[in-house]
Parts: C-alpha cells; structure tokens; sequence
C-alpha cells in the first residue's frame, strides 16, 4: 500500500471514528430525554389516578347530598 493509499485510508477511518463519537453522543441524549418522557408519563399518569378518584368522590358525594338534604329536614321536622 502506498503513502498516499495510507493517508486516505486514515482520513477515512478519522472521519469515521468521528462520526460514532457524533452518534454515540445524540444517543445518549435521546436516552437521557427518553428517561425524561418516561418519568413524566408516570407523574402524569398518577395525577390521571388522583383526578379520576376526586371525581368518583364528588360524584358520590353528590349522590348522597339529596339523601342528607332530606334526613336533616326529616329531623328538623321532628323537633
């Protein structure tokens, strides 16, 4: 192989070296940013839970205000 040959090649291998480090680099950022997704999907989705049972509450509570309504004008009633 001759000089020339060899410089070419190492040019050609620099470039390509360079090149992993480059991609090496944007895929740890993806993973840093995919570890970032996952945790905030998980805090959403536990707010998802926390809204979802205060609405089951105040649905049940609403449920049962006409029921309280009418025990305490019962009560009162019979005083």
């Amino acid at each position: 192989m001759d000089d020339a040959a060899e410089e070419k090649y190492s040019q050609k291998e620099d470039k390509c070296e360079e090149e992993v480090m480059i991609l090496t680099d944007n895929l740890k950022e993806a993973e840093t940013h995919a570890e970032f997704a996952e945790r905030l999907v998980v805090k959403l989705e536990k707010t998802i839970d926390d809204l979802e049972d205060k609405v089951k509450c105040s649905k049940e509570e609403h449920l049962c205000t006409p029921r309280m309504r009418d025990q305490t004008l019962l009560d009162l009633s019979e005083m």
